[in-house]
């Protein structure tokens, strides 16, 4: 049986360790695609709000909120932008999370620190329109009935 040096042993091994990474992370050696992102479903409340980090919300409930995006995760989402607000939606798409890191001396920001859920949106389907908010004049208390 030949002798095998420390070095030449160290250097086989890492070579394998080579060939075996570029094939589970490049997939070329088995010739794997990269798998389509999983389209998950959510339901809410289509919310906008021109002035925050993100323009389109769904609120969930409980009032849990996420973040809609277009599919290539622009900030002007066609499909939303076409619907007329109180609207509740079905809405698919890739969920993912993202820090904002808040504002700095130099660059200040009105927005904490902080981690937003959001979605980036390949499909909408309208499931109703909501009627307007009922009783008086903006913000005012909803009328309880006489006592």
């Amino acid at each position: 049986m030949e002798k095998v040096s420390r070095r030449s042993a160290m250097r086989a091994a890492t070579a394998g360790a080579v060939v075996v990474g570029t094939a589970v992370l490049g997939g070329t050696v088995t010739g794997d695609e990269p798998k389509a992102p999983k389209l998950l479903t959510l339901e809410g409340e289509l919310k906008v709000h021109p002035k925050f980090i993100y323009r389109y919300c769904l609120e969930l409930l409980g009032g849990q909120t996420c973040a809609l995006y277009g599919s290539d995760h622009g900030r002007e989402p066609d499909q939303l932008a076409r619907l007329k607000l109180r609207v509740r939606v079905r809405v698919r798409g890739v969920l993912g999370t993202e820090h904002h890191p808040g504002g700095t001396k130099e660059n200040p920001s009105p927005f904490p620190e902080g981690w937003t859920m959001y979605m980036d949106v390949h499909e909408v389907k309208v499931l109703n329109y909501l009627p307007p908010p009922s009783g008086g004049p903006p913000g005012a208390a909803p009328d309880r009935g006489s006592r």
